[in-house]
């Protein structure tokens, strides 16, 4: 259930975003994966709504939200969020964010600590070089030199032509128009300098970081996704880790439901105790 739909002007382009809550309520920005849009989260603002103000926004380069130039960094994308709060004037806020945005999440709330209440990482990228290189050698060439994608697509014809491989042919193809949707996620993860995406990993910052967290993880994720997401959890003092049992893998709704319920009982936990501290200051 989203109640409306608003657009913004900043500096670095216009900010798509769905709301639905009362904006007397207390504030979760949620932030999508890296090949998802701000509908990723339809589901649960529709759980959350009744107890806060949300908000799903596409991040700069996303879905209906329009760059000036395709960012090139989480930093980027950090800034405009900051731009975006402050413009609204919502803060402090509660971040909820998926592999991508859990990046965007933590990398913000390492920056602006005292304007975030408490974080949900939900499969969180961005941990430390070796999770990283988990990611396609490959796919990271071809975007880098997409004449290569031409060679390796005429490849695969001649091995249809000559085999019953007519399945592989469409795979393939629809995995590179998969990728053409999201440039910003291509830009991001796979056409950066290594040494662009180290100096933006959080690893070694993660001592600082001061906000409750909760890291949730599908069980059904490869090992190394699982693996990276327990290692956030380890490196943050005050942080908990919950494994999301995928009971049934084709039903994305019933999952998306028990996460929204795990999201709710953790911000009402910090929400309780914040009430309780602006009590006692009276």
């Amino acid at each position: 259930m989203v109640a409306r739909t608003s657009r913004i002007k900043l500096s670095t382009g216009k900010i798509f975003w769905r709301e639905a809550g009362d904006d007397r309520l207390p504030v979760v920005i949620f932030l999508h994966g890296s090949w998802y849009d701000s509908t990723q989260w339809e589901n649960s603002i529709g759980i959350l709504s009744k107890n806060f103000h949300c908000l799903a926004i596409d991040l700069l380069g996303f879905g209906n939200s329009t760059a000036i130039q395709t960012p090139n960094s989480i930093e980027m994308e950090v800034d405009c969020l900051h731009e975006f709060l402050t413009a609204l004037k919502l803060r402090p806020v509660y971040l909820v964010g998926h592999s991508l945005g859990a990046w965007i999440a933590v990398s913000y709330t390492l920056k602006y600590p005292d304007l975030v209440r408490g974080v949900v990482a939900i499969s969180p990228e961005g941990f430390s070089w070796a999770d990283w290189k988990q990611y396609n050698q490959l796919t990271k060439w071809l975007l880098t030199y997409p004449w290569l994608l031409s060679l390796w697509l005429n490849g695969l014809k001649v091995i249809v032509s000559v085999s019953d491989g007519a399945y592989s042919l469409t795979k393939s193809q629809a995995y590179w128009n998969y990728f053409n949707k999201f440039p910003t996620t291509c830009k991001l993860i796979f056409q950066r300098s290594s040494k662009e995406i180290r100096r933006e990993l959080v690893a070694d910052r993660l001592s600082q970081f001061r906000s409750p967290l909760l890291v949730l993880q599908r069980d059904s994720e490869l090992g190394s996704i699982v693996k990276q997401s327990q290692l956030y959890a380890q490196a943050v003092r005050n942080s908990e880790y919950k494994s999301i049992k995928n009971i049934d893998s084709t039903s994305s709704q019933k999952i998306s439901i028990q996460i929204a319920i795990e999201i709710q009982e953790f911000l009402n936990r910090i929400q309780a105790r914040v009430e309780r501290e602006e009590m006692e200051l009276w």
